[in-house]
């Protein structure tokens, strides 16, 4: 079949559209769908990056943030004594042992506890609200109201609070000294700024052997008592006259001397030292850990 010009230009533009229909179809389309498919994935990445970026961005703060925490923390702890210094009975006596060697008392006795988990309270008036009821009824004004919360709100507030949990080990001993060493000794206690308290102090002697010293002390002023004759190796000079009761020594005459002070050695001994034990417990805390910041 001969086909003439005008049946070779429609079946060109048939063939023509046929290939573009078939290109469409298989070339054009799934690369479009591709396409599309990937402009989806690029832009849930592009929303992942994005997050990343913002979660990077605090990154930063975060770890200035928790490296605050960790050296406020620290510092906070740095007044507990240090927990290697409490779990050693040994370390803990020599701990505290420089501080009776400087203030010049003696210890004789070292009794240290065992460390074990204590609550320390807070230190507050205790005070027992016994009439609430007619306080509230004639408190028309709200004055009564606003003295008792001004007079009690501290106690109120503390006896509301958590009370934290702490190691706590306690060095009791038994010092001599005197009264100003036993006192040097608890202000070198004091001035450790740690997290301690001095629990009990029990003094034997309150007067620090004065009270011996002085009775010992009178013994030795007593003169004989009427009728009684010196003590040997105390008798009056030769032609000395002792004067009648009453009487005074004649002029120019001797006057009796006054009875020979106690000697040293007893005085520093008897009126200055004794006894005195002291307990004290020492607190500690486990240290926070410095937080891995850099990985």
């Amino acid at each position: 079949m001969k086909l003439n010009y005008r049946d070779k230009v429609i079946l060109g533009v048939v063939l023509a559209v046929l290939i573009l229909l078939l290109g469409f179809f298989f070339l054009i389309k799934p690369k479009n769908e591709e396409i599309q498919e990937d402009e989806q994935t690029l832009a849930t990445k592009q929303a992942e990056q994005a997050d990343l970026e913002a979660r990077i961005a605090k990154i930063e703060p975060l770890k200035d943030d928790i490296n605050t925490v960790y050296d406020e923390t620290s510092k906070l702890t740095a007044d507990f004594v240090t927990l290697d210094d409490i779990n050693n009975t040994q370390k803990l006596d020599q701990y505290m042992q420089h501080l009776a060697e400087e203030a010049g008392v003696r210890i004789e006795e070292v009794n240290v506890s065992a460390p074990k988990e204590d609550e320390l309270d807070y230190y507050y008036l205790e005070y027992e609200d016994l009439v609430s009821e007619m306080r509230d009824s004639a408190d028309l004004n709200g004055e009564y109201a606003k003295a008792y919360s001004e007079t009690f709100g501290e106690q109120n507030a503390l006896s509301e609070r958590n009370v934290e949990t702490l190691i706590q080990t306690q060095y009791g001993i038994r010092v001599t000294g005197t009264k100003e060493a036993l006192w040097n000794y608890m202000k070198a206690v004091q001035d450790l700024k740690k997290t301690l308290l001095i629990n009990e102090v029990n003094i034997s002697d309150y007067s620090f052997g004065a009270d011996a010293a002085e009775e010992e002390g009178g013994q030795s002023a007593e003169t004989p008592a009427e009728g009684e004759t010196p003590a040997e190796g105390e008798t009056p000079a030769e032609g000395a006259e002792t004067p009648a009761e009453g009487e005074t020594p004649a002029e120019g005459g001797e006057e009796v001397p006054p009875p020979a002070a106690a000697p040293a050695e007893l005085t520093i001994d008897k009126a200055n030292t004794s006894s005195v034990t002291i307990v004290i417990s020492l607190y500690s805390v486990y240290d926070m850990q410095k937080p891995d910041t850099e990985e």
